[in-house]
């Protein structure tokens, strides 16, 4: 690639820039975690910069507009070279896209509320600008210009190498990877300067593309189990109506068909924040979770941590680093919707469910009313 300078529009001729080479991974990744409209040929929100997950720690991961994740994997120089072989440029995007698949709404929007703090601590030196919002589905509609529904994030992940030279060999293997069926670009992205040093140019191109209708959602959805949220719950409110109140499980829950429907307790010594979801997901995740949930409420969090054994005595799962969903959790691995035909499984979950919130209002001291 080569490019020119047009000048002020009076002198004759054109000035060639000279290409900058990128010091560092690091410094690639900043300029494009800043400059998210470089990436791709279509509009990007990033959202997470190098979290933590299984396989280890992405460059970038940012959504599309129909909210769809996509993994950049950025590479100066050469892609397919030095640290970075053929072999591990194509396998690292592909191992962090299988790690966020099974992610929902929330999960996605815990990395975003991690990004945020990242970015007003100073920890990446780019512009708070790039927080649009809170929450992550107020940023989705204020870069896209749309609203689409929780259930609706992550139907389809895709990758993306970014280099600052695609090699043909890299070229070739995404070609052949997107015949596969799996949903690969290649991206160059270079600096180039003035003979002077005083104006740089970033000049980008998409290598190897697909079209978009390749990852559009059908819109088709996930399902909700609304029959089964309500016939747990409505197993569980018994078990717990002295301690939450209410006359019916109703007022207390704000939706039987929604993707997690959640409970909230009227009593009067228990946290406002604290609330009990239950997640009925067995064809799309493979699992069946009830779980206490905080909004906000360092204190209330802390509290639940210190009283972490009297939880884990009983089975569940207590997370000393989430601070909002999934603080306590007890899952049923499930992989078919079979098992929720049987009374016995659904007065598991209820059991544990109604537990759940026992405990919860026991460690805050809110007794029987």
């Amino acid at each position: 690639m080569r490019v020119f300078e047009t000048g002020d529009g009076q002198t004759v001729g054109l000035t060639q820039l000279d290409q900058r080479p990128v010091e560092t991974e690091q410094e690639l990744e900043s300029i494009l975690n800043q400059n998210p409209d470089v990436l791709l040929d279509e509009p990007v929100l990033i959202f997470s910069r190098q979290p933590s997950l299984d396989p280890g720690l992405p460059d970038l991961v940012g959504l599309d507009q129909y909210g769809n994740v996509i993994v950049f994997e950025l590479k100066k120089g050469l892609s397919g070279t030095g640290s970075a072989s053929e072999e591990t440029i194509l396998s690292q995007p592909q191992n962090y896209a299988r790690a966020l698949g099974p992610c929902d709404y929330d999960d996605l929007n815990e990395l975003y509320q991690e990004y945020q703090q990242q970015i007003r601590s100073g920890e990446w030196a780019v512009d708070e600008s790039l927080i649009p919002a809170e929450s992550l589905d107020d940023a989705f509609e204020a870069v896209f210009g749309r609203v689409i529904k929780p259930r609706d994030y992550n139907q389809y992940q895709r990758m993306v190498i970014v280099a600052e030279t695609i090699t043909g060999q890299t070229a070739e293997n995404v070609r052949y990877l997107q015949d596969q069926g799996l949903h690969l670009q290649a991206q160059e992205v270079q600096l180039f300067e003035s003979a002077d040093g005083a104006s740089e140019t970033l000049a980008t191109t998409v290598v190897v593309d697909y079209d978009d209708r390749r990852v559009r959602p059908s819109r088709v959805g996930n399902p909700t189990y609304d029959e089964v949220n309500r016939e747990i719950l409505e197993r569980v409110y018994p078990q717990i109506q002295s301690l939450v109140g209410g006359s019916t499980v109703g007022q207390l829950v704000n939706s039987f068909d929604s993707r997690e429907p959640r409970l909230h307790s009227e009593h009067l010594d228990h946290p406002e924040a604290v609330e009990f979801s239950l997640r009925v997901k067995p064809r799309t995740d493979g699992q069946v979770r009830v779980t206490l949930d905080v909004d906000n409420d360092e204190e209330a969090v802390k509290t639940i941590r210190e009283h972490a054994d009297l939880f884990e005595e009983h089975g569940f799962e207590v997370s000393h680093t989430r601070s909002r969903h999934r603080v306590v959790m007890f899952t049923w691995e499930m992989d078919s919707f079979e098992p929720l035909n049987q009374d016995e499984v659904l007065d598991e979950i209820a059991e544990t469910f109604a537990l759940l919130v026992e405990l919860s209002h026991e460690v805050f001291g809110a007794s029987p009313q």
